[in-house]
């Protein structure tokens, strides 16, 4: 069984839709990040060296993103996200996630390890959601249009609805794999890219 060496959550502002993973300090580094034309087969991320990009349904707003370390592949939780997918990751120094402006955000380097090959597993729920209400996850305080409190449950939400958890093992280079898709979100995307 392997080993967690290392958990964190946080939340992040995700402008335009997308976050990135990189080295920000490697020359050129947002050149490192994927082209979106490469997430047609998950719909979900891509990854590559020094970089890797991950949609978001959230297009102005927050979401909450937890990291886990892992000294080999952790078992899939598919029963916890709606879309899972793995990539390779190269990384020749840091490998951090930030914000498509490059706001990082204060997570472990995800390049534990040191340079070399990782495997990273990205896991989402909450996309579509996200798509809706841009993310802010914050509800109308319980009450509805009329003033009057009607207890549902947007009442008791106070975060961001879209989560994304990033598990990441040192691992040679392997294509990348779906092992879960099911929002609409990504459906549009592999839509799109088989389209045209």
């Amino acid at each position: 069984m392997p080993d967690l060496i290392g958990a964190a959550t946080a939340r992040l502002s995700v402008p335009e839709g997308q976050y990135a993973i990189l080295d920000p300090g490697a020359e050129d580094a947002q050149d490192s990040i994927p082209d979106p034309g490469e997430l047609a087969a998950t719909g979900l991320f891509a990854a590559g060296t020094d970089g890797a990009l991950v949609i978001t349904g959230t297009d102005h707003g927050e979401i909450s993103i937890g990291v886990e370390l892992w000294s080999g592949a952790p078992p899939v939780d598919d029963t916890a996200w709606e879309d899972i997918a793995e990539d390779s990751y190269t990384a020749t120094g840091a490998a951090q996630v930030h914000n498509v402006e490059g706001r990082p955000a204060g997570l472990p380097d995800l390049a534990w390890s040191g340079p070399g090959t990782y495997r990273m597993r990205v896991s989402v729920r909450g996309r579509d959601l996200g798509a809706d209400d841009d993310g802010g996850g914050y509800d109308d305080g319980g009450y509805d249009d009329g003033g009057a409190y009607d207890g549902g449950a947007d009442a008791r939400r106070t975060g961001p609805v879209e989560e994304h958890l990033i598990q990441v093992w040192p691992a040679p280079v392997a294509p990348p794999q779906a092992l879960k898709l099911t929002d609409e979100l990504g459906e549009t995307w592999r839509s799109e890219a088989a389209g045209g």
